[in-house]
């Protein structure tokens, strides 16, 4: 078991680099506040610095943030610490809001979040959830796939979609179809809830496999996906510049490169223990989960020197 004590200084990571985006924007709507600086640690930690710790124990090298001027500085103060270890930076997503300073309240999507990102990353990336636990093993899953990849390939580590349910509403997921591990479809599926061993699309009202795999945003991308999004994103722009609700969601944009042949994703399931936050109620559920893992071991007791 890790020494309580231990913290960032005492990892070794493996010698590996790459870039690790966290995507952390979101309104939190229904979680009813901002769930990104939301402390969950023993110490107040966030949830993404365990994801944080656990890319640099297999090789991080520097730390993009996604999120907003509500929240960057709030993060900065609290991350500030990590800059002894790898390179840290913060970008706001809604400076890149085509429409700034007159800016989008409601951010255009997962997909521009990454977009946002690409003044700031030349090498391959790992990109993940703030609001999401992953676990070491889904860290060595992707370190696993970079390592197998081609240079023009990306990767994807995905999780069951039981695994990955909330018990107190709905959540979207993207669902995958594979292909001897390769990604052939990938589609944003809105409002899946639990029903006992079940999952329930609400808004099809239809039943999907409780043991199909699902994206949590945890990809690896070569910077070449930049070319790709912008691409996308100036096209979807064009058709909803007025409206107020549409997202550019990163699926999408997957999608057209699959039917298009322009990439293959290859896929690696992990059994890692996944856990999140979407509502407020998720909040105690992770904190005893997350304790569970510092007790195991997994997990030094305080993560900041």
């Amino acid at each position: 078991m890790e020494n309580k004590k231990a913290c960032f200084w005492n990892v070794k990571p493996i010698l590996m680099s790459f870039s690790l985006v966290v995507l952390a924007g979101g309104l939190g709507s229904r979680f009813n506040g901002k769930k990104q600086i939301e402390g969950i640690g023993p110490n107040r930690e966030l949830l993404m610095e365990y994801s944080i710790y656990d890319a640099i124990r297999r090789g991080c090298s520097k730390v993009i943030v996604l999120s907003n001027h509500h929240c960057i500085p709030l993060l900065e103060k609290h991350l500030h610490y990590l800059k002894n270890q790898v390179e840290l930076v913060f970008v706001n997503q809604y400076d890149f809001d085509p429409r700034y300073p007159n800016y989008r309240k409601k951010p255009w999507g997962t997909g521009h979040a990454v977009l946002s990102c690409k003044d700031h990353v030349s090498e391959t990336f790992l990109l993940i959830n703030a609001d999401d636990f992953y676990g070491l093993e889904s860290y060595d899953k992707a370190r696993e796939l970079i390592l197998d990849m081609e240079s023009d390939q990306y990767g994807l580590v995905a999780f069951e979609l039981g695994r990955t349910l909330s018990s107190y509403g709905g959540v979207s997921r993207g669902i995958c179809r594979i292909q001897d591990k390769v990604l052939i479809e990938i589609n944003e599926f809105v409002n899946i809830e639990r029903k006992g061993d079940l999952a329930l699309h609400k808004s099809s009202n239809t039943f999907l496999d409780i043991q199909s795999l699902v994206s949590m945003n945890f990809w690896i991308f070569r910077p070449s996906i930049f070319d790709v999004l912008q691409s996308s994103f100036s096209e979807f722009y064009r058709k909803n510049k007025n409206n107020n609700q549409n997202e550019f969601f990163l699926p999408e944009a997957i999608n057209k490169l699959i039917i298009k042949k322009e990439a293959m994703i290859q896929v690696s399931e992990t059994q890692s223990d996944w856990f999140g936050m979407t509502y407020a109620d998720d909040l105690e559920f992770c904190k005893k989960q997350l304790k569970n893992q510092i007790n195991m071991g997994k997990y030094p007791f305080q993560l900041r020197a």
